[in-house]
Order: C-alpha cells, then structure tokens, then sequence
C-alpha cells in the first residue's frame, strides 16, 4: 500500500516539475509574467508535496503516528509555502482576466489570508482537530474565491472581447469550482468525520495515507496543469512555426501579459493574412477603431478600412463584431 501511495505522490510531483519546467521555458521566450506565476506556483505545489513525503519517511522509519489532533509537522513550512502558492494562484487569476491588480488589490487579497494562516497553523501548544480544520478551510476558500471573483468580473466588468475570450475556458472554470469544492467536503470527512477502525489496520493505514493527501486537491492541480499546456501551446507552435517571429511575439506578450500575439499569428496563418493585416487585426481585437489604428501604425484611416475589408474577405466575415466573433472561436 506504501508504494502504491508512493508511486501516485511521485506522478503528482512529477506533473508539477514538468509543467513548472514547461512554464518557464514559455517565460524564456516571451518574458510573460503569468508564465513566470504559473512556473513559481507549480514548482511550489511540488515543493509541498515533498514534505509529505519526507514527513511519511521519517513516520515509517520510527514508527511514531500523527494525528489531526497534534500540532502540524513543519508548521512555519507548510504555513509560508500554502501563502506562496496561494499569492501564485491570486496573480495567475489576474493575468487570466487580463487585469493589471493594483498594490491595494493584492494586499486585500493575500494579507488576510496569509494572517489567517499564521494564526491557525496548528503548532506546539496550540493544536486541535477543529484548528487543523479551519487552518486547511482557509486554504480551500481562497481558491474558491478566486474562482468567485473571476465569475464575478466575468458578468460585471469584462468587455466583450474578454468574454469571448475567457469562454473558451469554460470548461475549466467550472470543473475548477467543482473540484474546489470537493476540496472542502475531502478535508471535512477526512478531519472531522472520518474516524478508522484500531481493530482493522488496513483500513486504518489506507486512511491514514489518504489523510495526508487531498486527492481532490490533485486532481486540481492536474486540470490547471492541462489547461496551462493547452494556453501555451500556442506560443510553442509560433516559435516552432515561425522561429524568426519570435522577438516580435515575445515583445506583445510581455507588454499585453497574455497570448494574444501568438494566437494572430497562428490565425494568420489559417487566414493567409499579411504582416500589416496582422498588426490592424491586433488593434481592432483590442478595440480601436479605424482612426485609432491609423494613429498607431501611421497610415490613413481609409487604408485601414482597406486591410480591413481584405481582412473580412479572407476571414470569410463581412463586420468588425464578426471577425472578433470568428477569431476568439478559431
């Protein structure tokens, strides 16, 4: 059963290093802040994980048990790498909704939550199932109110390009939320309800293990890591594609803090479109209109109406609102 468990930590630390790693490598080339957040994040995720590795080690080596009632193993670790990840989770969310978060913002989003963790971790002295409990709560609700807040912005404040962009991660959002709550229903059973029976000592061993993993939480981090893979595939096949484009990708990237820059170039390509239609068609997907596309690229305006109408042309669109449409469903 030790190795089972053993070999499942092992995949999960490995799907974290290898998306860690992947993350990076998109920072390298394009210098964008959320690959770098994403990078941190997972390589930390890891990191945490290790400690219960290392933690189960020492408990098999000597024979001792820990309980939900005993203060936490490493309780200044575990407490400064859930606040590390959790700000990791706070910047990724705001890169993803395209939001530059003021000082102000991040402090009410991470202050609280990091007090919150320093005064519940449960330590020498002051241990309890119920504070073993609330310190693991609090972690789970910052996810889930991440998720909250990005729903929220998702109704109330994003423009239409940005909704038609944050749809295509329907999907994840909602099996995110699903799996965060599952999340906290896991940690409930497993600290407060879930008492093992002394006189089986398989079950008691299972459940022991089981307890020192959040499998919900796992199955989290491996969702986040697929949808990671699949927003940066697309910068990947840019620079596989089209290794001389990559200063250009990488400057728009760093500057817009998303992928905005890869994804023009991989539809135009679909399109057949030209280097100066690409440039009207970034600026029309980040709502100028025609006299301030003309400003930018210093043209006149009716040669921007002109790229524009090739542009409808080779997009198989006839307006500004279906091209948009075409481009965020491509």
């Amino acid at each position: 059963m030790s190795f089972a468990f053993y070999i499942y930590t092992t995949i999960i630390m490995g799907v974290a290093l290898v998306t860690s790693a992947v993350a990076l490598v998109v920072w390298l080339m394009t210098r964008r802040r959320d690959s770098l957040v994403a990078a941190a994040g997972f390589l930390l995720y890891m990191l945490d994980m290790s400690v219960i590795f290392f933690d189960e080690y020492n408990r098999l080596k000597y024979d001792y048990a820990v309980t939900f009632s005993e203060p936490l193993q490493h309780p200044l670790l575990r407490c400064v790498l859930g606040i590390a990840i959790y700000a990791c989770v706070v910047l990724w969310m705001f890169a993803r909704l395209r939001k530059r978060p003021t000082s102000r913002m991040l402090g009410l989003a991470i202050v609280p939550f990091s007090i919150l963790q320093l005064v519940l971790v449960p330590r020498s002295g002051a241990a309890g199932e119920m504070q073993q409990y609330l310190f693991w709560l609090t972690r789970d609700l910052g996810n889930v109110g991440c998720l909250a807040y990005a729903a929220w912005h998702y109704r109330h404040r994003a423009t239409r390009v940005e909704k038609l962009d944050l749809d295509r991660s329907k999907l994840f959002w909602k099996v995110a939320l699903v799996l965060a709550f599952c999340v906290i229903a896991e940690d409930t059973y497993m600290i407060l309800l879930c008492r093992p029976d002394s006189q089986n000592p398989v079950i008691s061993l299972f459940l022991w293990y089981l307890s020192e993993r959040n499998i919900s939480e796992n199955v989290l981090l491996v969702v986040c890591a697929v949808q990671l893979f699949c927003q940066f595939s697309h910068i990947l096949r840019v620079y596989a594609r089209h290794p001389r484009a990559d200063e250009d990708v990488a400057a728009e990237s760093a500057r817009s803090g998303d992928d905005l820059a890869s994804r023009v170039v991989i539809y135009a390509d679909a399109h057949k479109l030209s280097r100066r239609e690409q440039e009207v068609l970034t600026l029309v997907l980040k709502g100028n209109d025609a006299q301030n596309i003309a400003s930018e690229l210093v043209i006149s305006p009716g040669t921007v109406k002109a790229h524009l109408h090739r542009i409808y042309v080779k997009s198989g669109v006839s307006n500004r609102d279906d091209l948009i449409d075409a481009f965020w469903r491509s």
